[in-house]
């Protein structure tokens, strides 16, 4: 299997779902390739992320079915443009679309309520903006179907993506609705705009956002799309069906409507001749080169697009056992404005992949396009590396537990094992001050080496200043703490062999490193002319 290949099996993989084969051919994979092999990594910690804070989250039950959907459509993809979505940026894009989606105002989240009213404000004003520069246009399209009405409210194109802002009503006010992107939605000219003779698989729409809505009647969304081939067109639109959603809290104030999860939709015929203008992107070309701990880091182009702009460059690891896995530019200036990172809340998330020994990478930000910008300053955030720093430790069931043992001079527990063709362990890490790592990077063993690990993870938080906080109870608070660093305390993994007919008894673990994180104030000087 090639890369495309392996990468499509990521999911299944990091879940133990794969049988003991194709299980073996991806980990040898890994261990020939870099860039496979670090976005597992990331990958991993993303889930993780999302699996620490299912108590938080409403998670929809299919939520990792549509991330193989767009894995899959995404590997589509890849075939016909050199851009392509990692599927590391997929997972993250499905997870912000379900972070807007599940901003619960309660006692816990009301500042989270206040960003995504904010959030959709600042949508609607620049949806304006492009309107009065002529980038965009206001559409106001109906179409109604077994009691439902959906509206295109307007759009806008460049050489990036197109944005089509959509808003749905249940005339009968009993229920609300979302286009779900990856079922009941079809483009009847796809062939025709995006040169897909061939890949019957293929969709252009790529990301979906949540809006705040005042209207608890009314659910408002964004679909991102895929740029069309031509200057100008038209998106045949065909809706089939639309997704039942619910709201998250009966007080008005902070209710709002997000997938049931229950996959519950609505059939109905909702069709649409949407009118497409692409504004062309500013590129600009350079090379600009600098170092990050000794890897060094090139800067080659910026995108000014009217949705975003992207900043495109490329590192390399020179080191094997210290590994920087992503760098954070944490803000692009440009006459004394600041654009920040989007992190998939722009629509397009940005493209990664590797050439030759580099790492590429794309980061996202708000658009300068209005700017027109001749020089650039670029604020280099924080680096996060995977440090090789292997240790094994044997595990006896038939023991009491807690067992616990040492690494890297910070004890860790073992405090209990549920055995079963779903185990379940719960470990735990000491948190003294100074300690030597963030993040462990493991996995469990049986008797017969094979191994699996989904864990749900918990920890603290601890910013600059050493305040200490319970990454569970504060995780919308991360942006607004300064140099926050997340320290993991606490493992709940499951754990299964891959056919499912045994239990699954942990015989030892293989910690295999861990993560650190750096950070930086340093400013990249870079000439557009």
């Amino acid at each position: 299997m090639d890369c495309n290949d392996i990468q499509e099996h990521f999911i299944d993989y990091l879940e133990g779902k794969l049988g003991e084969m194709t299980r073996k051919e991806i980990e040898q994979h890994l261990t020939e390739c870099e860039s496979c092999n670090e976005e597992v990594k990331k990958l991993r910690q993303i889930v993780a992320a999302l699996d620490s804070e299912n108590d938080s989250i409403q998670v929809p039950d299919d939520f990792m079915s549509n991330v193989r959907h767009a894995v899959f459509n995404n590997r589509e993809n890849r075939r016909k443009k050199y851009k392509h979505r990692t599927t590391v940026g997929i997972v993250a894009m499905l997870f912000f679309t379900l972070f807007v989606g599940t901003a619960v105002a309660t006692n816990n989240f009301t500042s989270v309520m206040n960003w995504w009213k904010d959030l959709s404000n600042k949508q609607d004003e620049q949806m304006q903006g492009y309107v009065q520069q002529g980038l965009g246009e206001y559409m106001n399209f109906e179409a109604e179907s077994n009691g439902v009405k959906v509206t295109i409210t307007s759009v806008v194109a460049d050489d990036i993506q197109t944005l089509v802002y959509y808003e749905i009503e249940d005339q009968q006010k009993d229920n609300n609705y979302m286009i779900n992107y990856n079922e009941g939605l079809q483009i009847e000219n796809l062939h025709h705009n995006w040169n897909s003779e061939g890949e019957p698989t293929y969709s252009p729409v790529t990301s979906h956002l949540s809006i705040y809505s005042e209207s608890n009647q009314v659910y408002k969304g964004r679909l991102g799309v895929e740029p069309i081939s031509t200057d100008q067109g038209i998106i045949q639109l065909e809706l089939s069906k639309l997704e039942k959603v619910v709201n998250t809290s009966a007080d008005k104030e902070s209710s709002q409507s997000i997938a049931s999860g229950t996959n519950e939709f609505i059939e109905g015929e909702w069709r649409f001749d949407i009118p497409v203008k692409k504004h062309p992107a500013i590129v600009h070309e350079f090379q600009v080169e600098t170092e990050i701990d000794g890897n060094p880091v090139i800067f080659e182009k910026l995108t000014i697009a009217p949705t975003i702009t992207v900043l495109s460059y490329r590192y390399r690891n020179e080191n094997p056992d210290r590994k920087m896995e992503y760098l954070t530019v944490a803000s692009i200036e440009s006459k004394e404005k600041h654009a920040y990172g989007q992190l998939g809340l722009a629509g397009y998330g940005g493209g990664g992949g590797s050439s030759n020994g580099w790492n590429l990478e794309e980061t996202t930000f708000e658009s300068l396009y209005g700017e027109k910008p001749t020089d650039i300053r670029v604020h280099i955030g924080s680096a996060s590396f995977s440090v090789n720093e292997q240790a094994q430790f044997p595990i006896d069931t038939s023991k009491a537990f807690p067992q616990t043992f040492e690494y890297l001079g910070n004890e860790i527990s073992i405090e209990k094992i549920e055995i079963g063709k779903q185990t379940k362990v719960v470990m735990t890490e000491e948190l003294p001050s100074e300690r030597a790592y963030e993040m462990l990077n493991y996995r469990f063993h049986d008797k017969d080496g094979r191994g699996s690990s989904n864990a749900r993870v918990d920890g603290y938080y601890i910013d600059k200043e050493d305040n200490k906080y319970k990454a569970s109870e504060n995780f919308y608070r991360f942006h607004d703490l300064k140099n926050p660093i997340f320290f993991s305390t606490e493992h709940h993994v499951e754990l299964s062999r891959e056919d499912n007919k045994e239990n699954f008894v942990p015989a030892w673990i293989e910690i295999e490193g861990y993560s650190e994180t750096s950070f930086y104030d340093e400013i990249i000087e870079i000439s557009l002319d």
